[in-house]
């Protein structure tokens, strides 16, 4: 088995009308998602003020658990009950490392390397510096060990469902921008 976790992003076109009732099924759904063997958590990204593209970032911890999900009865029966509800049938794509937080961009292409690791370093700079200042001071008796893994898991989770999906929001038109020469950094002649 594939021990490399994996990242499911999924965009669903809603139907004009349809966004009460498929945001119902979705907030029904969730809980019992998150129990499926593998799951490791879902954030759902609402659309843009007037739009009707839904996001879904899923994580598991392998892609043979994803695909024992997604052929799942209880997730067939999921996807048999939103069907009615979707203009057309949703965009499914498996992503890993970091691409994950930048795909779900409106269904774009990843951005250049350079790009992301430049918005992926300001966000662990949000994320460290904030969580240094607010968590850190509850952590000053623990032992170094207990120090590092504990804010590292703060990191990570707050990078993941706090700190990227606005940040990537933000600087979307500059992540996609399609400059002449915007990926090939030139050095001065």
């Amino acid at each position: 088995m594939n021990d490399d976790a994996v990242t499911i992003v999924i965009t669903r076109s809603v139907r004009p009308g349809c966004e009460a009732a498929f945001e119902r099924a979705v907030r029904d759904w969730i809980p019992r998602a998150v129990e499926f063997p593998g799951h490791q958590g879902a954030l759902m990204l609402q659309p843009h003020a007037a739009g009707r593209e839904y996001g879904a970032v899923l994580r598991f911890r392998s892609l043979e658990l994803w695909r024992a999900f997604q052929n799942s009865p209880e997730y067939q029966d999921f996807l048999d009950q939103i069907r009615p509800l979707l203009e057309v049938e949703p965009h499914v794509e498996t992503v890993t490392g970091l691409e994950a937080w930048f795909r779900w961009t409106g269904g774009k292409p990843p951005p250049p390397r350079w790009k992301m690791a430049i918005v992926t370093w300001v966000g662990v700079c949000l994320a460290v510096g904030t969580l240094g200042l607010t968590l850190g001071p509850f952590l000053t008796g623990w032992s170094w060990f207990g120090r590092l893994l504990t804010m590292n898991a703060a990191v990570v989770a707050s990078l993941t469902w706090i700190v990227m999906p606005p940040l990537v929001r933000v600087t979307q038109g500059w992540l996609h921008a399609t400059h002449k020469h915007a990926d090939i950094p030139r050095s001065p002649q």
